[in-house]
């Protein structure tokens, strides 16, 4: 039996998908994905939208208001103009999407390494392990790094460690890597 955040997962993935957008997603889905026990309120998403492409903004909130999803044109847009997230809110649960666009060199690398999978029945684009976890060491919050550590112990054998080593060190994120593996 689906969970109701399973369903709730199902939708925006098919809401994405029909958008047509390029997307990717990152963040605590994507640890669950490759192995990390925890739970999470939202789906952190990076999608390419740009300021410019007014139809597919429109595009976009209208099937994602066809899916119960709740966000409007001007939210996006504000978040593109700021470089930042824009929410958007389920109408039938508690969860939500945070999403953004591609505004960093980590953004555009995360969405040009993203991985095709499928979930639940349906394809979606998620981050590749080596981007997930370099990205969360940079953030660093004591929840990143147990979602670090889990995903290297789940997947360790699987993980591209020359790309994850040259990316650390080009992100400064080195040490840190290194004191996981040792404790590992």
């Amino acid at each position: 039996m689906e969970s109701r955040f399973e369903r709730f997962v199902k939708r925006v993935i098919s809401a994405l998908n029909e958008s047509k957008i390029d997307y990717v997603i990152v963040g605590g889905v994507a640890a669950i994905i490759y192995g990390r026990p925890r739970t999470t309120m939202d789906i952190d998403i990076i999608a390419d939208l740009n300021l410019l492409e007014e139809e597919s903004i429109k595009r976009l909130t209208s099937i994602l208001t066809r899916y119960d999803l709740d966000v409007t044109e001007k939210e996006i847009i504000t978040a593109l103009k700021n470089k930042s997230h824009f929410s958007i809110f389920d109408k039938i649960t508690p969860f939500r999407v945070d999403m953004k666009s591609i505004y960093t060199k980590l953004d555009q690398i995360v969405i040009k390494n993203r991985r095709k999978i499928t979930l639940l029945n349906l394809e979606t684009w998620i981050e590749a392990p080596e981007d997930l976890i370099i990205a969360k060491l940079i953030y660093g919050s004591p929840q990143d790094i147990e979602d670090v550590f889990s995903v290297i112990v789940n997947i360790r054998d699987h993980l591209d460690m020359n790309y994850l080593t040259k990316r650390a060190k080009e992100e400064n994120v080195y040490d840190m890597l290194m004191e996981i593996f040792r404790k590992i």
